[in-house]
């Protein structure tokens, strides 16, 4: 533990695990900490992502653990320090009471700042509804492309609820509150064998690793970070793997990793395969590719016609194993809204659709109440009819 802060009204320590300990201590210390408790789960209910998670309480030492936000921001032009406590109370109904630079971080995993300190918060109106869905829904499956017989690509679902010792259906409905979720989606490359050997392995092994690193991930203070420890590990497998072995020194795989708990969504990625969200009515692309193409793509040097026709499209710049030394997995987490679709794919589907087409589909499932597997199979038809000579493979999730 290292202390940050000990002070006459708190006490602020930090475990190596990336926990934050505030203890309570000084005058009107109990209503402090009960108005600080309320104020955060009230947050939390109404959907706001830039203030701390409450992780565990304790009543008789008056000590919140929560989530870490990052380091404390040391100076903010005040038109933008007020914007941000006023974005609290406009969209959020909470007003802090000490709107200061000492009251904000800046989380760099979400790139953005936030707000701490609620001992003396107003919580305006009766507790709203909350925003979080209540469970999720989600279908998965994988086809085999023309161009070759055998699928080098793989998938899996596996949650803590059973102590992450089984993988769950590729079919499956869940409650939030019945603990994290983790999709895996992998594409591998470096011929027959070698391609088939590598999405299996990452699948597999982040089976074995995020319980390793994560444990029931509740409790985890900085989750972005340990899934980046949880990618950079597997990497690392993956070349061992490969060491020694000719006939699959070359193999190498994309990965998409994310992971559903506490009403937010963690995910990781290397490689060109991809995380969407549909949510309003708009389809966003959460990863970018890790490909030549899709970083001239990033810069604005071309656009999305052209990169499905540019020669180099499928050219790499990192992938899991595939003899790269190093990679640098990015990582990212937002909250999770009722009625957010969100989708996992290889290339083989973004090879038959365009993301105009994918949206449509969305569009068409709020209108006709058509369940992930319905959009899951109608994606998977239409790309396959309008290419179809690589895998396809993809998860659709929606959040009920």
């Amino acid at each position: 533990m290292i202390f940050a802060k000990d002070g006459i009204r708190s006490q602020i320590r930090i475990g190596y695990d990336g926990k934050v300990h505030k203890t309570f201590c000084g005058p009107n210390k109990d209503e402090r900490f009960e108005n600080e408790t309320r104020a955060l789960e009230e947050l939390e209910a109404r959907g706001c992502d830039f203030v701390p998670r409450i992780l565990e309480l304790d009543r008789e030492t008056l000590t919140i653990t929560t989530t870490s936000c990052g380091p404390l921001v040391q100076d903010l032009p005040e038109e933008r320090l007020n914007a941000i406590f006023e974005m609290l109370k406009d969209e959020f109904g909470v007003i802090h009471a000490d709107p200061r630079p000492e009251n904000l971080t800046f989380d760099s995993n979400r790139g953005r700042f936030c707000i701490i300190n609620f001992e003396e918060a107003t919580i305006l109106g009766n507790p709203m509804e909350s925003k979080q869905p209540v469970g999720l829904e989600w279908f998965g499956t994988t086809r085999s492309g023309a161009r070759k017989p055998d699928n080098e690509d793989s998938l899996a679902v596996f949650g803590s609820e059973s102590g992450w010792a089984k993988s769950e259906s590729l079919q499956g409905r869940r409650k939030i509150s019945d603990g994290p979720l983790a999709f895996a989606l992998s594409d591998g490359m470096g011929g027959h064998s070698g391609g088939a050997l590598a999405s299996e392995l990452v699948v597999s092994q982040l089976h074995v690793i995020i319980p390793a690193l994560l444990g029931d991930y509740n409790g985890i203070g900085n989750p972005s970070a340990l899934l980046e420890k949880t990618i950079l590990t597997l990497h690392e497998h993956i070349l061992r793997t490969a060491e020694g072995r000719p006939e699959v020194d070359d193999m190498g795989a994309t990965v998409v990793c994310s992971l559903f708990s506490r009403g937010e969504i963690h995910y990781a990625h290397v490689g060109d395969s991809r995380l969407y969200r549909f949510r309003n009515g708009r389809l966003e692309q959460l990863t970018e590719d890790h490909s030549f193409v899709g970083r001239l793509l990033k810069e604005g040097k071309i656009n999305e016609k052209e990169a499905r026709v540019n020669p180099r499209k499928n050219i790499l710049t990192q992938a899991i194993g595939a003899q790269c030394l190093f990679i640098h997995p990015d990582v990212n987490s937002s909250r999770v809204r009722q009625g957010d679709w969100y989708l996992i794919c290889s290339d083989g589907l973004i090879d038959g659709l365009w993301d105009k087409h994918i949206e449509q589909e969305f569009l068409m499932a709020g209108l006709t109440n058509n369940t992930p597997k319905g959009v899951t199979m109608n994606l998977l038809e239409r790309a396959y009819k309008e290419a179809g000579r690589d895998d396809t493979t993809l998860f659709v999730i929606h959040a009920e």
